[in-house]
């Protein structure tokens, strides 16, 4: 290997061995989350070795826990924004369509490989690695196809260097069979690698010059690199230490388990030590009574046993051994535990398995504790969606060429003039689940009469439009208030469109015909005509709570509050 080659590979190989703290954090996070089997081990001096004759036992709550906190991500709705000062409208909704469309061929072509989509792999990532790496190569085929070729990157297998403004290099290593090495490196160019049947270790390297691959340390092949950047994508959750410190290091860019990494073995030990308790039950430990004390002569049979008779002296006898003790302390450190967990993770709200209900007030306690515990997480998948959105848009430019883009039948050309301009892209998740929308309603009724219609839809009911609500909300408004407003607009959306089918056009004429009809009278009568649908417009929602707003109910002692007068005397 040349001096350059070797440089590159112990660069690697150093950045790695700098890593590893975070790296031993992967490695012990995803063992909790893979359900790695616990085994009980003796207190010192033989600390380490495992305890015989104990029942282990594995709860599932780690996996349960990432699970859930991946399937929030997935599930948040996710918003573009595109903005710019020198922009206009039909450019950015240009530039958000090829978005979508982009990401749609990406996961297309990643399901093709055999990959999974890029959301749902970089989901795990967020969560579970507390960072998301891609690789992004868009490149044309020989017919000036494009390539959407985006490749999620585990970021245990990941590292970096930044000189405090850009990346100037990073490197990604793989294990691959040698089926696979053998169609990946099959580029003139490309030296020949032989690893038999079992599988070799694939470093991809990128700096702002060169691309170059090893297989098992020696180099396989070596490119130029055609873009302007390092085309790797890093997001590290703001979520952990950010001290400088050495003991510090493994703390940075942190994992869900942060809080609860070291309750979950202890929850195992507990259920272990009460499965443990619950199987000697049958036939526990006992201790014998006798005149001769610690000198007496232990039974050479065990006392258990069916329709077994065994003589004992005067007053003695066997007694179970006095556990109870344990058993209390065991219950009373398994509440610690179980309580400290609900606070570093999810509650039983969230997992829905709450057995009584909640007041409104105290639903979004519990949702604000949530989001502050996934906030960080949102905010490394947005940014890292923009960071990933700019690289491919800017990729796509340097092509110079016009790119068909969608799925098959519905697919759209982008110009590089579609895409150049001075913008940002922004990307917005919300997380509102079903139990803080009613609890909000419920606040929103209670605060009508002390804060104006505007400020209940902006601040309390959190609505993404809150001025488009109102516009649609007056527009009903008026049209029960006047039905010709109403013919009028259904009449006006049964001719929209490029075709207009026959019966579409029948029933608008009919619609005009009442609406001539109606004008007519008015103007005869000088008021409202006597065929008219009449209805008064309705204020804005007021009524019962779909939640009580502070006193949980169902307990049997609470009692409801059905007004303002009763809540005041209260």
């Amino acid at each position: 290997m040349a001096d350059t080659e070797k440089d590159i590979y112990q660069l690697v190989k150093g950045k790695r061995e700098e890593m590893k703290p975070i790296f031993d954090r992967m490695d012990t996070d995803e063992k909790l989350y893979f359900l790695e089997p616990y085994r009980m081990k003796k207190l010192p001096p033989k600390q380490g070795a495992d305890m015989e004759g104990v029942a282990n036992i594995t709860l599932p709550d780690p996996q349960l826990v990432a699970t859930k906190a991946i399937a929030l991500l997935g599930g948040l709705d996710m918003q573009k924004i595109v903005e710019g000062r020198d922009i206009t409208d039909k450019q950015t909704t240009k530039i958000e369509e090829f978005l979508d469309d982009i990401f749609y061929v990406v996961d297309e072509h990643l399901v093709k490989k055999g990959s999974l989509g890029l959301d749902g792999f970089t989901d795990e990532q967020d969560c579970m690695r507390g960072r998301i790496v891609a690789r992004s190569c868009m490149r044309l085929d020989k017919e000036g196809n494009l390539i959407p070729d985006v490749l999620p990157i585990d970021a245990r297998c990941f590292v970096s260097e930044n000189d405090g403004s850009d990346m100037v290099w990073g490197a990604a290593w793989f294990m691959q069979s040698q089926a696979q090495l053998e169609r990946e490196f099959n580029k003139p160019g490309d030296k020949e690698v032989k690893v038999g049947s079992g599988k070799a270790e694939v470093v991809d390297f990128w700096d702002l010059e060169k691309n170059v691959a090893f297989v098992d340390g020696r180099k396989t092949r070596e490119q130029p690199n055609p873009y302007d950047h390092v085309n790797f994508v890093q997001s590290i959750v703001p979520f952990g230490s950010m001290f400088s410190t050495e003991d510090a290091l493994k703390h940075q860019g942190e994992s869900i388990f942060w809080a609860s990494r070291d309750l979950w073995p202890e929850k195992n030990m507990i259920a272990t030590i009460l499965a443990t308790l619950t199987i000697e039950a049958l036939r526990g430990g006992m201790q014998l009574e006798s005149k001769d004390g610690r000198e007496a002569k232990k039974p050479e049979e065990s006392p258990y046993g069916t329709e077994k008779v065994q003589p004992v002296d005067m007053g003695g006898g066997y007694k179970a051994m006095p556990i109870n003790d344990i058993k209390n302390a065991t219950r009373l450190l398994y509440s610690i535990i179980e309580t400290d967990l609900q606070r570093s993770g999810f509650t039983a709200l969230d997992y829905g398995s709450l057995t009584f209900p909640l007041s409104a007030i105290a639903v979004t306690k519990l949702t604000i504790a949530r989001n502050d515990f996934m906030l960080p997480r949102i905010q490394a998948k947005a940014i890292f969606r923009q960071a990933l959105s700019r690289m491919i848009i800017n990729q796509c430019i340097m092509w110079n060429q016009t790119l068909k883009l969608g799925q098959p039948g519905k697919q759209n050309p982008y110009s590089p003039g579609d895409l150049t301009g001075d913008y940002q892209i922004n990307y917005r998740f919300l997380n509102i689940s079903k139990e803080q929308t009613i609890a909000d309603v419920s606040i929103a009724n209670a605060a009508q009469g002390y804060l104006s219609g505007d400020t209940i839809r902006r601040d309390v009911l959190k609505l993404q439009d809150p001025d488009g609500e109102k516009v649609k909300f007056d527009s009903e408004q008026a049209e029960r208030v006047d039905e010709v407003l109403f013919l009028y607009r259904r009449a006006s959306s049964l001719l929209e469109g490029k075709k207009v089918t026959l019966k579409n056009q029948v029933e608008a004429y009919i619609l005009a015909q009442r609406i001539v009809t109606i004008l007519v009278q008015r103007k005869a009568m000088g008021a409202l005509s006597p065929i008219e649908k009449k209805e008064e417009a309705q204020p804005e929602p007021e009524g019962k709570d779909l939640l009580p707003l502070f006193a949980g109910g169902g307990g049997g002692g609470g009692q409801k509050t059905t007004g303002a007068e009763e809540t005041e005397s209260e």
